[in-house]
């Protein structure tokens, strides 16, 4: 894994992104919608209820703010937008819950008036969703799933990438890397932070599991040493028997692969009384980068490292635009991947519009062409929006390899550095 580096870690090139629009601009489009009348649905599949809620409301707001902008700046002229918000958290769970979304996908997929949608937001949900939509050759674009599987076969021994599209096309996408990038950026900062000997927790799901299996490749591929792992599910509330051996094997850092609604607050605050103190580093991934890991940590959750596959809107000039719109129109500030999810919204809005231009101005009355019409263009497009620059490769993953690094400090995840990983 390379990185483009001054000295150890680097700080990604801003500046260059400075001539972007925030609104976006796609290579894909021209003629015109002059004509068009109607309506054309598109949809969001997120956690936005539950331990998951800081994380998926936020992200669920990107989204419709894109909407509300195509429909206020009249993209398609005399048809507007419609949209349909699904919540993949169940009651039964709590939080993100692979079956919730599984049948939310069933139902946005029978609709055949649906041609896009953003999620969902979690890579167990993810799997479950991804071979639903594509036997509807219905476009999705995650603004968060990292699991490389997803995507890349052989990449993940325990999924099965071809059974995930089982139409042979692509119609997944995501604006976000992967755990590939995003473990291994994990590890180079658990080396710099002077860590020698990790003791690695995961929560059984795929998110989780996929990145603690990366970062610990990467970890010892650095020169550190894996002294011990523990692979819990994600109803745990009692790590202190884990904790005891992590502080017998000698570990100066805890890692933890999953998310905040799997304990991973929980686990930072338990640290204290198994004898792992302040010189005890605990680093995580993108799915503790929220209120909920916060609130659940307490005290304990000061000096906690994550990383994340989006951006810092607010060190980007070309998410300008998007932090103020937020702002005047949700009075809160952007969350974690609130752009991410802004940007594969107006992705898809955009292959809408390209998609209704050349059937001369009109939305195609066959549902499956106009689907498959605009998969096609989302797979082709060249987009400057809020994160940078996106497109997609042959396994629809994207090019933009951005992660950044965040700490909590004075009770809030405060930003520490941009990097880019090759």
């Amino acid at each position: 894994m390379h990185y483009r580096a001054a000295g150890f870690w680097s700080v990604a090139s801003i500046a260059g992104l400075a001539a972007l629009s925030a609104c976006g601009t796609s290579s894909t489009g021209g003629g015109t919608t002059a004509t068009c009348t109607g309506t054309v649905t598109v949809a969001t599949d997120l956690p936005t209820s539950g331990s998951d809620a800081s994380d998926g409301q936020p992200t669920l707001k990107g989204a419709q703010l894109a909407v509300k902008q195509a429909n206020d700046k009249h993209l398609l002229n005399g048809c507007t937008f419609t949209e349909i918000d699904k919540d993949n958290a169940s009651v039964a769970l709590g939080k993100h819950d692979p079956n919730q979304g599984a049948a939310n996908m069933t139902a946005l997929a029978s609709n055949q008036a649906v041609v896009g949608v953003v999620g969902p937001f979690n890579s167990s949900v993810c799997a479950a969703e991804q071979p639903i939509a594509n036997q509807a050759g219905l476009a999705q674009i995650s603004p968060s799933c990292t699991n490389p599987g997803l995507t890349i076969p052989g990449s993940n021994p325990t999924i099965n990438t071809s059974a995930l599209r089982p139409t042979g096309k692509i119609t997944y996408f995501r604006v976000c890397t992967t755990d590939i990038k995003q473990g291994a950026a994990d590890a180079r900062l658990a080396v710099s932070l002077g860590a020698h000997k990790a003791f690695v927790f995961d929560d059984q799901e795929t998110y989780g599991q996929g990145l603690a299996k990366t970062f610990a490749t990467d970890f010892q591929s650095d020169g550190g040493s894996v002294v011990g792992t523990a692979s819990l599910p994600g109803t745990t509330r009692d790590f202190s028997s884990e904790l005891a051996t992590a502080k017998t094997d000698g570990a100066d850092l805890i890692f933890f692969g999953g998310t905040s609604s799997n304990g991973g607050g929980i686990l930072r605050s338990q640290m204290a009384a198994a004898g792992l103190g302040s010189s005890v580093n605990y680093v995580g991934g993108d799915g503790i980068q929220d209120t909920e890991f916060v609130t659940d940590a307490g005290a304990a959750a000061a000096g906690a490292y994550s990383t994340i596959a989006a951006p810092n809107v607010s060190s980007l000039s070309s998410a300008t635009q998007l932090v103020s719109a937020y702002q005047s129109t949700y009075s809160s500030a952007p969350g974690a991947y609130t752009a991410n999810a802004y940007d594969a919204m107006n992705i898809i809005l955009q292959a809408v519009k390209t998609a209704i231009t050349a059937n001369g101005g009109t939305i195609p009355s066959n549902p499956s062409a106009f689907r498959e019409s605009v998969r096609a263009d989302i797979a082709s497009i060249q987009y400057d929006g809020a994160i940078g620059h996106t497109s997609f490769d042959s396994n629809g993953d994207t090019a933009n390899g951005l992660l950044t690094v965040w700490q909590v400090q004075n009770g809030a995840w405060t930003y520490v550095k941009t990097l880019t990983v090759t």
